[in-house]
């Protein structure tokens, strides 16, 4: 069955034939664990490299069930799936018959069903989108049944063949694809799937026209010799005349306007490499340009975004300066650690090979600049990334730059004081902070009192009806709808203090009375503000207590923590502040997302 309608009317006999009998359930944890065994059936006795991210991967597919199962239509008598490919139970989910018929056609005529021989990929991408039209086809099954597949045929595979399998296993178990079609013509292709293919992107780039490195230093410091200016950077706009071109470079956070001939203009274009020879003037507009004399075309390119990374360079270097200024040492600690101190936060764990053991990847610098300071240095900060496995605010797993710093001869209003300073420096904010309780702050731009708990119950009803479902605690309905739908209505610098609810067992005091405060810069939450706990025994109780009930199955080791505060650890203030944050600050008013050169202000 080679044309569209033939593809149609097998969809149909599949599809009545699951409609037929009664759904069950599928039994995906016993059928691909024990399809999993093939991993260890090796000559060696040993689980291949990777087994532990294989198993792993098919644990998250079955956390997405339980699946539905059907009477597949390739296991009845009527069904013209080759032998080797036909199911050997009566039921399963849908998405295997659409796998195995998917595979059946793509069979060339004489050969082996897939992965024992080809596949005729336009045959694959004909029938599929045509199978899944008429049969109910979830991605995560179809991945689910087709690991199962493979895993079935490692066994009598050659050592290249098992490689081979193993990697297109793990591919379906991570496979970045979002539907059907594309997942099964990867799947099957050719290629490697898991290297990406660069297929209609990859280009034939221009041979190189410069072999030595391209004079941007030059740019800086504005070195001429013999009147004769060389320049390198990025064309980022081309205006072409009769007899000669304008052209904006930018390298460096300098723009530069070019004037070029007609001839050597010929063929550029916006996005590409170049350096250039030429000397110094102004347009006919009195604008200040470059009329090259000679232009070596690096490559042919493309016009790039602006990285993340390069816009908080000027927020880095100016928040390194006044930090360095204020007397604070920056520090490096580790960001891979064999215990988890993130809270109820998920973890990102990874399985260091060589030691054998588990590690996680850090959500606080805390406790290492607490470690720092009770070594015998005053005031520390880093500068770094921290990591949450747990969507936020509608964004997937997170990484986030947070600066973090502890100051021992500061106390917690001098060093709410000290990150207002700190925030001024690195953006055009200006003003007086207001200082407000939890209560206070709520009572004005809400105008209910947070301690009438049947008054916040109708505002969260109102406002957060799923949340006021859940429940009627006070102090949780306050919290979510402070920052829901009142935090951003905040003006200026405001510290808020007194603030209901639990906090980090580090935190001296509890609820209302923990020694924190939360800082805010027109309504944008961008720091907090603690002191930390003193005694050893309060910590211990504090650390026991939160993890009575731990959300998580990590490793919890805060024996050295403790012996830390034991040893004596001073009365500190901390700060953690979101960089994000801040650049987002910096950018909102206005301020140069990259630092500026020496030639760019000469230019200015």
């Amino acid at each position: 069955m080679r044309s569209v309608v033939g593809y149609s009317l097998l969809a149909a006999q599949i599809a009545a034939t699951h409609a037929a009998f009664p759904r069950t359930t599928w039994d995906a944890p016993g059928e691909l664990l024990d399809a999993a065994r093939a991993l260890f059936a090796t000559d060696a006795g040993e689980a291949p490299e990777g087994a532990e991210d294989l198993l792993a991967g098919i644990a998250s597919l079955l956390a997405h069930g339980p699946y539905p199962a059907v009477q597949l239509h390739g296991h009845t008598s009527g069904s013209t799936l080759p032998t080797a490919i036909r199911p050997e139970r009566p039921y399963g989910p849908p998405e295997e018959d659409v796998l195995l018929h998917a595979i059946s056609v793509a069979r060339p005529p004489g050969t082996e069903p897939w992965p024992s021989g080809p596949a005729d990929l336009v045959r694959l991408g004909r029938v599929t989108p045509v199978l899944t039209g008429a049969i109910p086809c979830r991605t995560v099954v179809l991945r689910a049944a087709a690991a199962r597949y493979l895993l079935r045929r490692l066994l009598p595979t050659d050592d290249a063949q098992r490689r081979w399998l193993l990697r297109r296993i793990a591919w379906l178990l991570d496979p970045r694809n979002d539907d059907a079609g594309s997942l099964l013509l990867r799947l099957m292709g050719p290629e490697d799937p898991l290297v990406a293919h660069l297929g209609d992107h990859l280009h034939q780039a221009s041979q190189p026209g410069v072999s030595e490195p391209f004079p941007f230093s030059e740019r800086q410091d504005g070195q001429i010799e013999d009147g004769v200016i060389r320049r390198g950077g990025r064309i980022l706009a081309l205006r072409k005349h009769r007899c000669i071109s304008f052209a904006d470079l930018h390298w460096d956070s300098c723009t530069e306007q070019l004037a070029i001939g007609r001839d050597l203009a010929a063929g550029l274009r916006a996005g590409d490499l170049v350096a250039v020879r030429g000397t110094q003037g102004v347009s006919s507009t009195g604008q200040p340009t470059v009329f090259v004399s000679h232009l070596e075309r690096h490559q042919s390119g493309a016009l790039r975004a602006v990285p993340e990374a390069s816009a908080a360079s000027t927020a880095l270097r100016l928040t390194r300066t006044h930090l360095a200024d204020g007397g604070f040492t920056e520090v490096i600690t580790p960001i891979l650690t064999d215990s988890y101190f993130g809270g109820a936060a998920r973890p990102f764990s990874t399985w260091a090979a060589a030691a054998e053991r588990r590690q996680y990847l850090r959500v606080t610098t805390e406790l290492a600049l607490l470690d720092i300071i009770a070594s015998g240095t005053s005031r520390c900060y880093e500068i770094g990334p921290s990591f949450r496995n747990e969507g936020l605010r509608g964004q997937p797993a997170k990484e986030f730059l947070m600066l973090e710093a502890y100051a021992a001869d500061l106390d917690l209003a001098s060093m709410t004081e000290y990150a207002v300073t700190l925030i001024s420096s690195v953006t055009a904010q200006r003003g007086p902070l207001r200082r407000l309780s939890f209560d206070d702050a709520f009572r004005e731009l809400s105008g209910v009192d947070p301690s009438d708990a049947s008054a916040i119950h109708a505002l969260a009803i109102e406002r957060i009806p799923v949340t006021a479902a859940r429940t009627d605690d006070p102090d949780i309905l306050a919290r979510r709808l402070w920052r829901s739908t009142l935090r951003h209505r905040l003006q200026g610098f405001v510290a808020v203090e007194s603030i209901p609810g639990p906090g980090s067992p580090l935190i001296a005091g509890t609820g209302r009375a923990a020694q924190r405060i939360w800082l805010y810069v027109d309504g944008l939450e961008v720091a907090e503000v603690s002191r930390n706990e003193l005694d050893p025994g309060v910590l211990a109780d504090a650390f026991q207590r939160q993890f009575a009930h731990d959300p998580r199955p990590v490793h919890r080791d805060y024996r050295q923590v403790i012996a830390m505060f034991e040893s004596g650890v001073p009365p500190c203030a901390g700060l953690g502040l979101s960089v994000t944050r801040l650049v987002q600050l910096a950018r909102r008013d206005g301020l140069p997302l990259t630092v500026p050169s020496p030639r760019t202000e000469q230019l200015q």
